[in-house]
């Protein structure tokens, strides 16, 4: 197992250009662990990311998992109608 990946605070569009290299870099197969306890302000572009990654990861074999997330980020993707989850299935 890996180290899991501490998200920033703040996951809105320009962080994103900083965060996404990493974690399309981390997506390989195996097992890759999301860090969102730090996450204030998770976007919808995120969110989508999150998705994506967790696709690539499940079509490798591998698995992608949230294994802290903050209530202010859980609130916010239940407002878009998703669960951390969901999230890590890949499946909006």
């Amino acid at each position: 197992m890996t180290e899991p990946m501490l998200l920033p605070p703040r996951l809105d569009a320009k962080e994103l250009s900083t965060c996404a290299p990493h974690l399309t870099e981390a997506c390989t197969g195996g097992e890759v662990q999301l860090d969102a306890r730090a996450v204030t302000h998770m976007g919808a572009l995120a969110a989508q990311l999150i998705v994506a990654a967790a696709r690539a990861q499940h079509s490798q074999g591998g698995t992608l998992k949230i294994s802290a997330i903050s209530e202010r980020a859980s609130s916010q993707l239940a407002m878009m109608g998703l669960t951390p989850e969901q999230l890590s299935e890949g499946a909006p």
